[in-house]
């Protein structure tokens, strides 16, 4: 009889520690970061094709990926842009159940980008949504926040650069 209560106990604390490392999973899982970070490297590398595979028929408006990445190259020539230091965070993903993971994430970036309009470089604060599809994470909402109260809950820490007006002033 000690034996059965010996198993019995051993199989709670299994299914226990099961719980509670699946649900590390979710908020632990670095695959949505890793899919921000590889998209926004594809971009700021200037490899449209490539970033193509990180977004969703969503994101590109249904288009096939050539279409998708001449635009995309078309617009940054047209634009003059560059992005600088990639800073994506980890991600966020909700835990639904003891043993389910939320199929999506929310990751936060910082970027540091520079176009015709803005020469002198911004800081913007993104939170992508990324979700699982077909087993791969691919983004599927990108997310620009402006002001203190929309950036605090998600860049609790980081400094937000005043805005300054480059425009000459009358004398």
């Amino acid at each position: 009889m000690k034996k059965a209560g010996l198993v019995a106990v051993l199989l709670v604390f299994l299914g226990v520690g099961s719980v509670w490392w699946r649900g590390q999973q979710c908020t632990s899982d670095p695959a949505p970061q890793a899919a921000v970070q590889a998209y926004l490297q594809a971009m700021k590398d200037k490899r449209f094709s490539d970033a193509f595979d990180f977004v969703t028929a969503r994101m590109t408006d249904g288009k096939p990926r050539a279409e998708w990445a001449a635009l995309q190259q078309k617009m940054f020539e047209m634009g003059g842009v560059s992005i600088g230091e990639l800073d994506v965070r980890p991600a966020q993903r909700e835990r639904l159940s003891a043993l389910e993971c939320a199929a999506s994430a929310k990751v936060p970036n910082v970027l540091h980008a520079a176009d015709v309009l803005n020469n002198q470089g911004s800081t913007e604060f993104e939170v992508y949504t990324v979700v699982l599809a077909d087993g791969r994470w691919r983004i599927d909402e990108q997310e620009s926040l402006y002001g203190e109260k929309a950036i605090r809950p998600w860049f609790p820490t980081d400094e937000i650069p005043t805005l300054k007006d480059t425009l000459p002033s009358d004398p």
